[in-house]
């Protein structure tokens, strides 16, 4: 079993590599069958690889097969100017509501990404991140703002993940990150709106400029 789960692991990777690099693009299928040659494996742990990618908002199935789920740039921007504003709002109210026991799981987390490498997956520090993000809108306090960050962060999973391939980017996503710590665990709910809106900003900026045309273009 333990065999397994790591092939699994290897395989979810091996797909997303494929999608950020581009050899796997939006709308196509998933060649299940090349894969179990790639691997030498059998259809089990292909299938966990996928249950995982399809339940992350990656692949969909449609009818017997599996397709790398397609979102148009305009929708990419959309969610962005949506997601800006929720946001901000939700690490506002998480200035002001937030536990101690949360300001050390983002302490945590931001000690996780600062010994990360460049040899990282990017899905895992797409994880990390998303962790942070989800964190702070738990700690809102707002049930309604906490599910439409998280279902609109889910949406935009494969353009998260291409984010973290870039190595200039990880070290924005620290440095941004770690100032909206300093303002929550400040409880300054006024600077943690600015910084988080003021990232929200730049990471939307980034997505058009560099990862739009790598994915669609």
């Amino acid at each position: 079993m333990e065999q397994s789960i790591t092939l699994s692991k290897k395989i979810y990777n091996y797909i997303i590599e494929e999608i950020t690099s581009g050899h796997l693009r939006m709308g196509q299928i998933i060649d299940e069958n090349g894969i179990m040659e790639l691997f030498g494996s059998s259809k089990t742990p292909i299938r966990e690889a996928i249950l995982s990618l399809e339940n992350d908002g990656i692949i969909e199935k449609r009818g017997k097969s599996y397709f790398v789920c397609f979102i148009e740039p305009e929708e990419i921007n959309q969610i962005f100017e949506a997601r800006r504003e929720l946001e901000a709002i939700a690490v506002y109210y998480a200035a002001k509501r937030i536990q101690k026991a949360e300001l050390k799981q983002l302490n945590d987390i931001l000690k996780k990404i600062r010994k990360s490498t460049d040899e990282d997956e990017p899905a895992d520090l797409a994880n990390l991140n998303g962790k942070f993000h989800s964190i702070i809108a738990r700690a809102s306090r707002n049930k309604y703002i906490e599910n439409e960050v998280n279902l609109l962060r889910l949406k935009l999973r494969i353009v998260r993940v291409t984010l973290f391939t870039s190595i200039e980017r990880r070290s924005d996503e620290l440095t941004e990150h770690s100032a909206i710590y300093e303002a929550l665990a400040n409880g300054d709910a006024d600077k943690a709106r600015t910084l988080m809106y003021n990232h929200e900003t730049d990471v939307w900026e980034y997505v058009n400029k560099y990862i739009i045309p790598k994915l669609y273009y």
